[in-house]
């Protein structure tokens, strides 16, 4: 440190003659000297702005986490029906094609026993519409 001598003023208060036998304080803090002695007497109670604030936001976050977890689940059901619908499209889709593969295998068959000449074959559609479970809505 520099040990320079300040030409200002003195400005301080002056502080009371310390007694006999008791060591002087060197320094006081800058804060309590400022800040000063402490309140003497009840401090005002009340409700503080910034954390009632902060319970209406914090009330205000919870409610739209609440609605944001319902929207979730609602999602997620929604999405458990539509992969349900999609498999048992699937499977009338597999089903289906398995009955039309039968019918083209069948109306082959026809069609080779009209090459051949046989008499009595059925005249008719070649393959038939599906009706019943397996008919797609």
């Amino acid at each position: 440190m520099d040990d320079r001598h300040d030409d200002r003023p003195d400005t301080r208060p002056e502080s009371p003659p310390i007694p006999s036998g008791a060591e002087p304080i060197e320094a006081r803090s800058t804060a309590s000297a400022l800040v000063g002695p402490p309140p003497v007497g009840p401090t005002p109670v009340g409700p503080d702005p910034v954390l009632e604030r902060l319970d209406r936001l914090s009330d205000l976050l919870l409610r739209r986490l609440d609605r944001l977890e319902e929207r979730v689940r609602s999602l997620e059901q929604d999405n458990g029906e539509i992969i349900n619908l999609l498999i048992a499209v699937k499977a009338g889709l597999e089903e289906a094609s398995g009955d039309l593969i039968a019918q083209l295998e069948d109306a082959e068959d026809a069609a080779e026993g009209e090459d051949r000449g046989e008499e009595g074959a059925e005249d008719g559609p070649l393959f038939e519409a599906p009706c019943g479970p397996t008919m797609l809505h």
